[in-house]
């Protein structure tokens, strides 16, 4: 749940930094935490779908605690880029 309202927070952000002039833009431009989390939910989704099929049944817990472990890294990816969004707009706002 939480993952939605930090996109929900971020999304609401950029728009409004957008239309606030290009230091706040260049503030909020997209980093590579966003990148790694992206990553990292993609391959814990695949991991956790493909764990669904019953080939995978022998090993399937080690997929699925990888998969689950790779979803909780991808949360805390998500909390730490928006604090350092967070943290930009503060020092553009701050000057």
């Amino acid at each position: 749940m939480m993952n939605y309202e930090n996109l929900i927070t971020m999304s609401a952000v950029r728009e409004w930094a957008a239309s606030q002039g290009s230091k706040l833009s260049e503030a909020v431009a997209v980093n590579n935490l966003g990148k790694w989390k992206t990553a990292t939910q993609m391959s814990s989704l695949t991991i956790l779908l493909l764990i669904r099929d019953s080939s995978f049944r022998e090993v399937g817990f080690v997929w699925a605690a990888a998969g689950v472990g790779l979803l909780y890294v991808s949360g805390g990816l998500a909390v730490w880029s928006l604090v350092v969004y967070m943290k930009k707009i503060w020092k553009v706002m701050v000057m």
